[in-house]
């Protein structure tokens, strides 16, 4: 979630829908993931199991949607261009979004998107004896727990947009959603399975206890093809899970309800949780894949140092290696290891390897994976830099904060955060919750260096300029070290944080930085003005575009 000014009261951004994927992750991870991905179009069965409507190859459109650039595709600024999937394969949006616009023969009404995934999770037309079960599981009560159960992984993943009571499906939107599902699951053979999580805003709906207001809820407030697939929660429900946390809107606890699916979806390992407008130009699939392949080859050895700045790659010769070299070249040993120390906190991870185990994380799976750096906010003059509750130490608790919560974390994570807030009352605001508890727990967390570009206005991501010259390549040094001057100009354990750093809403409000036009930022529209021309005909390379408000 992005934080947008506020005067007295706090403002949440209007997107917010949580889409839950399954997945398998069980492929082979490296330090080197470039291309690491390559083979998922190939090896994906694609059998009747898997369409829309059996028979009808509706979800074979992929070969033409994808295809190879045309011209030279320009790097990024900040991030790598890579870690996305392969930046030499753009898509072409009208392949992948006309198909699932509304038209003559298809009439969406008739879909259950719930079901179409389920029935291509289980390879067969026989489905689980769970197939109508999504409510009542969500309804069960709590069960009594003696201990906290925080079983090895076995791989299984959820993705999650969020979504909301008055929540506009306009058409465009509708075919995005449509897409999104057919390219996480579909096309993967069932590899995922997308749910949404429904915000109902008005408190006062017994959504636990009348069954029958919950029924008329999900038939106003959510399109009959996405009915079986959505679970409706309101504050009510929050607070009867989490009665000694003092907030529980969405604006500053972004993750409970995403903690009480975890709690009553046990077969969940992971979970992304997404945003109703963000928008991938890059396969959903294959995007998400491709950030985790990264994620699981970091290495643990200055890890929080890493992810605490920005990745500017024309300072590191386009290579990430590189970057990490130089980090652990200016910390050395003395960055964080294990857990970070705090009074009256018992961390999960409470014997670490000695730091000669230089390897220590590499192709391991994170219990985070976040997409913008995560910084340090005690000193940055954050508005939320002082908002702490039920920790011994108070403002003095080591914390780490990333802004948007787009986030892959594990049900380990979730599972430590619900605890802490149902029987100690500990909590962070939305965009630290899961990189502090991270932090504190000793858990791996990784911050994904995507590819973001700036001012789309003039032309930074065209696909027309051959970049030779060793004029334009002296231009683009110092436009990298003058971008690298706003960005990282904080402390080494968090060069991207710091006093009042430019992506924080401080205290005194905005701080003037790099971001208008940002691909990822909200301050001039960037993300939606490069959607509007991708809907135009321009290919792209795989993107995270956010937020993108088109109706």
């Amino acid at each position: 979630m992005m934080r947008y000014p506020l005067i007295t009261k706090r403002f949440i951004s209007c997107t917010t829908v949580t889409l839950f994927v399954l997945t398998f992750l069980t492929y082979p991870s490296s330090f080197s993931f470039r291309n690491s991905l390559s083979w998922v179009s190939s090896a994906a069965t694609r059998t009747d199991t898997c369409q829309i409507w059996p028979g009808s190859h509706d979800s074979d459109s992929e070969q033409s949607s994808y295809e190879k650039c045309s011209g030279k595709v320009n790097l990024p600024m900040v991030g790598d261009s890579s870690v996305l999937g392969d930046p030499e394969r753009c898509s072409v949006a009208s392949s992948r979004l006309d198909p699932y616009q509304t038209s003559p023969g298809r009439n969406w009404s008739e879909v259950k998107w719930g079901h179409v995934q389920r029935r291509c999770a289980a390879r067969e037309y026989k489905l689980s004896p769970l197939e109508n079960q999504i409510r009542r599981i969500w309804h069960l009560p709590v069960e009594a727990e003696t201990a906290l159960r925080l079983e090895g992984s076995k791989g299984r993943t959820a993705v999650v947009l969020r979504t909301w009571d008055n929540y506009e499906y306009t058409e465009k939107r509708l075919a995005w959603l449509r897409a999104l599902i057919a390219e996480a699951s579909l096309q993967r053979a069932g590899a995922y399975q997308v749910f949404l999580l429904v915000n109902v805003k008005n408190p006062e709906i017994r959504l636990e206890e009348d069954v029958a207001a919950y029924e008329q809820a999900l038939r106003e407030f959510v399109p009959e093809e996405f009915r079986d697939m959505a679970i409706l929660f309101n504050e009510r429900t929050l607070e009867a899970w989490y009665p000694l946390v003092q907030e529980h809107g969405a604006q500053d606890q972004m993750y409970q309800a995403l903690q009480i699916f975890s709690r009553k979806f046990k077969q969940f390992d992971y979970i992304w949780q997404l945003e109703m407008d963000l928008r991938f130009t890059g396969h959903v699939h294959d995007t998400l894949e491709s950030t985790a392949t990264f994620a699981r080859a970091q290495r643990r050895r200055n890890l929080w140092e890493r992810n605490g700045r920005f990745y500017i790659p024309q300072l590191h010769d386009h290579s990430y290696e590189n970057f990490s070299a130089t980090v652990d070249a200016e910390i050395g040993d003395t960055g964080i290891w294990g857990p970070a120390a705090t009074d009256d906190f018992t961390p999960y991870e409470q014997n670490p390897p000695p730091r000669t185990k230089l390897t220590w994380g590499l192709n391991s799976e994170p219990d985070l994976i976040s997409l913008m750096p995560m910084i340090d906010p005690i000193g940055t003059g954050w508005v939320y830099e002082d908002a702490i509750h039920g920790f011994a130490s108070g403002a003095s608790t080591p914390r780490r904060a990333a802004i948007v919560s787009i986030t892959r974390s594990s049900r380990r994570l979730l599972r430590l955060v619900d605890a802490a807030q149902r029987e100690h009352g500990r909590s962070v605001v939305s965009e630290a919750t899961l990189e502090t508890f991270a932090l504190l727990h000793g858990l791996k967390a990784v911050a994904v260096p995507q590819p973001i570009y700036f001012g789309v206005n003039n032309n930074n991501n065209d696909n027309n300029k051959d970049g030779d010259g060793k004029g334009q390549r002296g231009e683009e040094m110092r436009a990298a070290r003058q971008l690298a001057g706003e960005l990282n100009r904080g402390p080494p354990h968090s060069r991207a944080g710091g006093a009042t750093p430019s992506m924080l809403y401080a205290k005194t409000g905005w701080v003037q930085g790099p971001w208008w036009e940002a691909s990822y930022w909200f301050t001039g529209g960037g993300a939606e003005k490069l959607w509007k021309k991708y809907l135009e005909g321009r290919r792209l390379p795989p993107m995270l575009l956010h937020p993108v408000k088109e109706k």
